[in-house]
């Protein structure tokens, strides 16, 4: 019996350090082709009402259930649309409502009824050519109006009446990003820099700015409770509106800086992985990077776009794949330590003389089992 208890702790020890060691490195799933995305390159993320992710590809829209990937084809009445020119934004509105903007001035709502993208809008004169342009950027506000963007010309969609209304605008240069403070002032970036600007009757009037930042602008975020505007750029990496200190990311563009949680941001680079940022130190640091020497690791450093799912999982727009950090793999990963696994390892044996034996490892693996209860909870699986 006292061979028995001595191995039950010894067992007990390696299934806590197997548990503890997998807590505390990061976990990663990937999603690929082999596994029904349309393409490699995958430009935007989110999450609908219904729990579904949505993935903006080059080849178009692709819906993951948490177990298949179904690819959406997208017309314009009976046409089926270039996805590399019409599919190219992607928002959710206040009611978690998807919506797709393209390059080419049209506008998609996700009709959940039908299970279908119909096309809403569309700028009059944009065709499917050059010659006549393409929008430079897209931008959805709090109020569920999409700002399309063509030079420094823009005509704002109201999705809830379907009014189109042509904003008046003397800013110089095409426009790459807009951040919102309130509900007339705003930010908004250009690839001649940064401008506050302020709204009244249709016109976009700038304001005084004494902190100029005149760098190309490739991404704004504003963050209400420190009320600091982040700014990141194509090479000077992430700056801080009317904060001196210079950046300490150099020679890296930043495409998309999102809230981890209400202290912290993630700021997604192409080329150096993820940064992590406090709203106290201001210092970015790496968080998820590349590690190609583990089989468990990142795979890349290039992350078009970032998506924060309730604070608990992360999912990442790689080029190659979608991964996922956090609770997915997690949980797939305790099940490795389960009673059936440690079996067919040979650490239990079936024999009638280590009933006692196998009794206490039972109970073990019923631990384990509570310990997948509660991460299954905190993880909040895909239903």
């Amino acid at each position: 019996m006292t061979r028995v208890r001595n191995m039950g702790r010894i067992l007990s020890a390696f299934l806590m350090l197997g548990i503890s060691s997998m807590c505390g490195a990061q976990i990663y799933k990937y999603l690929g082709i082999e596994d029904g995305l349309s393409n490699r390159r995958i430009y935007r993320i989110q999450k609908d009402g219904r729990g579904y992710m949505w993935f903006l590809t080059q080849e178009g829209m692709d819906r993951y259930d948490g177990k298949r990937i179904r690819h959406y084809t997208v017309l314009d009445g009976n046409l089926k649309v270039a996805p590399q020119v019409n599919l190219n934004w992607l928002y959710t509105d206040t009611e978690n409502t998807l919506w797709v903007v393209g390059r080419k001035g049209r506008i998609f709502h996700y009709d959940t009824l039908h299970d279908r993208f119909r096309m809403v809008y569309r700028i009059p004169g944009l065709q499917d050519d050059f010659a006549t342009g393409m929008l430079c950027y897209a931008y959805m506000d709090r109020g569920d109006r999409i700002w399309l963007c063509q030079g420094d010309h823009i005509i704002r969609y109201d999705t809830r009446t379907g009014i189109a209304q042509r904003l008046v605008s003397r800013l110089r240069g095409d426009i790459t990003a807009i951040s919102e403070t309130d509900g007339t002032n705003l930010f908004i970036g250009t690839v001649n820099g940064l401008f506050p600007v302020r709204e009244r009757d249709g016109v976009l009037e700038a304001l005084a700015d004494t902190d100029s930042i005149r760098t190309p602008v490739s991404e704004l975020y504003y963050h209400p409770g420190s009320k600091k505007l982040f700014v990141g750029t194509f090479r000077k990496g992430i700056l801080v509106y009317g904060v001196s200190a210079g950046s300490t990311l150099r020679n890296v563009a930043v495409n998309r800086i999102t809230p981890l949680n209400d202290r912290e941001l993630l700021i997604a680079t192409g080329g150096r992985g993820v940064y992590r940022m406090d709203m106290d130190s201001l210092v970015p640091k790496p968080y998820i990077t590349a590690d190609y020497a583990s089989h468990n690791g990142m795979n890349g450093d290039n992350i078009n776009d970032i998506y924060v799912d309730g604070g608990d999982r992360i999912w990442l727009a790689n080029y190659g794949s979608v991964v996922i950090l956090g609770g997915l793999s997690l949980v797939n990963s305790l099940h490795a330590y389960t009673f059936a696994s440690l079996k067919r390892k040979k650490l239990i044996s079936t024999t009638p003389l280590n009933d006692a034996l196998n009794a206490l490892i039972l109970a073990l693996n019923a631990s384990a089992a509570a310990f997948v209860l509660l991460f299954t909870k905190k993880f909040r699986i895909l239903s």
